[in-house]
């Protein structure tokens, strides 16, 4: 099931507007404050299954309230929102207890995937979290097609959207096939927050599905 009870802790008003019409389309309706001080009321008199939380508020930093909202309500699960998405931002979120970190401007289906990562409608059938990322990726296809011998396939972009203990999610413009083998290669830096990923995946391609100019994968760890 989807969470009864939701926070959304952002000044933006934009990015208020955004979240609470895709969560109004899922019959989710959240409560809605601006500041640090309104955000602690609210836990201290409620009890959230999700909080959405931005990192720089008009009276207080989001990361530094982390702590303070765990320890007052330590089911409550927090989403860190900001564009300050640096490795760095990233380690201090999740350290500091954060179950994912949404990197502003985020699409629907990010907002989506947090609702399934965190709730999902069935529980048994993920036991794994799956966190949310924009992380750059450089692909290789192994064993290619022979249609695709004149093809540079050892260097392609890519960018991990998410990643559990058993597989990842990737948007690449190369259009992967159902059943190929990738091996993929974590940018400096990016690994170790995720506690994850080696610097090198090797995975197969479960799903693909095209998405604007470019698609979407799902893959699947290789032993």
């Amino acid at each position: 099931m989807y969470p009864e009870k939701l926070l959304i802790v952002d000044n933006d008003s934009l990015i208020c507007w955004a979240l609470q019409r895709e969560l109004l389309s899922l019959n989710i309706v959240p409560c809605v404050v601006e500041t640090a001080t309104d955000t602690l009321v609210e836990v201290r008199n409620n009890s959230y299954d999700l909080i959405f939380l931005d990192i720089h508020l008009p009276d207080g930093n989001g990361i530094e309230l982390l702590e303070e909202i765990n320890r007052i309500s330590p089911d409550s699960k927090i989403v860190i929102m900001s564009s300050d998405a640096t490795p760095q931002t990233r380690l201090r979120a999740y350290a500091g207890g954060a179950f994912q970190f949404l990197e502003k401007p985020f699409e629907r289906d990010e907002i989506h995937n947090v609702l399934r990562s965190a709730f999902g409608r069935d529980p048994q059938r993920r036991k794994h979290p799956r966190f949310l990322c924009r992380i750059p990726l450089r692909l290789s296809i192994v064993a290619p097609a022979p249609e695709e011998a004149d093809c540079d396939l050892d260097n392609l972009r890519a960018t991990l959207a998410d990643v559990g203990a058993g597989g990842l999610r990737l948007r690449t413009e190369y259009p992967l096939r159902e059943g190929q083998s990738i091996r993929a290669r974590v940018a400096a830096g990016y690994a170790p927050i995720l506690d994850l990923l080696p610097p090198q995946i090797q995975a197969e391609v479960v799903w693909v599905a095209p998405v604007k100019d470019c698609v979407t994968a799902g893959l699947k760890f290789l032993n």
